[in-house]
């Protein structure tokens, strides 16, 4: 394993072998099952189809380079009877204190990559942080999201790790993109449990909401970009506008528009 992520064999060792997950699901890491990497890869771009904005993000290349470093912590749900991927996790060992847990940063995603580079470059991990977690169209409202959220737990706890944390990106915040995360996080159902169904997913099996970062993940392009995401040219006299999918408006800057995407910040601790 390249960059410095792992700190021995034994490490490595904990982490092979798959693992089933339930009676219809056994877990691989992309590590052990290498072979799954290009499916993983369409699994995920399916996932985010609607919003492939978010692929401009001012940090995805290092992202990516963070998760081609870490395949034994990029896993996927394969069903047992059918051999169909039906789920994909992507994280990565992160290096957080106990500073920063008590006052995780607004910039939630970047920062998430910046600890995931500082444990490449030698600081020893204390999390998973969990980026991303994708379920095929074919398998979703079968309760595959929170098998993916048990999976990042069980690596974290195989690894040494203390717990998972995540930047949350809430996506029935898209109905209401000029409302604050905040007041949006407060909304929630009669048994108290918070409104937006991935969000209440991660609390459901013990997450807890730790912040809410308002710029969590930054798209900062110009407009001619966002007028082709649009369908439409962009107003002289228009200052911010709304995106298909976005969970915040975008606000003009000159001739460039500039996203900043909102999360809820949630830590599993194990």
């Amino acid at each position: 394993m390249s960059g410095g992520f792992l700190l021995s064999d034994t490490y490595v060792q904990l982490l092979d072998g798959g693992a089933a997950v339930s009676d219809r699901f056994d877990r691989f890491t992309r590590a052990e099952r290498p072979d799954l990497g290009a499916l993983m890869d369409v699994v995920v771009a399916q996932a985010w189809a609607a919003t492939p904005f978010i692929y401009s993000n001012d940090v995805e290349d290092a992202y990516l380079e963070i998760i081609r470093e870490t395949p034994a912590f990029t896993f996927g749900l394969v069903e047992r009877a059918t051999g169909r991927l039906a789920a994909v996790g992507n994280a990565a060992p992160i290096a957080v204190s106990s500073d920063d847990l008590a006052a995780l940063p607004d910039s939630g995603w970047k920062w998430q990559v910046l600890r995931a580079k500082a444990v490449r470059d030698g600081d020893p991990p204390t999390h998973l942080g969990a980026f991303t977690a994708s379920v095929s169209p074919l398998f979703r409202g079968q309760g595959v999201s929170a098998l993916v959220l048990a999976g990042f737990k069980a690596l974290a706890r195989r690894s040494g790790l203390s717990g998972v944390l995540a930047p949350v990106r809430p996506p029935s915040k898209a109905s209401c993109p000029g409302i604050d995360i905040e007041e949006f996080l407060d909304r929630a159902r009669e048994d108290g449990l918070p409104a937006d169904p991935w969000v209440r997913t991660h609390v459901r099996i013990g997450g807890r909401i730790a912040g809410t970062p308002r710029c969590a993940l930054v798209v900062d392009l110009e407009l001619d970009f966002w007028e082709v995401w649009l369908g439409r040219p962009i107003l002289p006299s228009e200052r911010s506008f709304e995106i298909p999918g976005g969970l915040a408006p975008v606000y003009v800057q000159g001739r460039r528009g500039r996203y900043e995407e909102p999360a809820v910040w949630i830590v599993h601790s194990l």
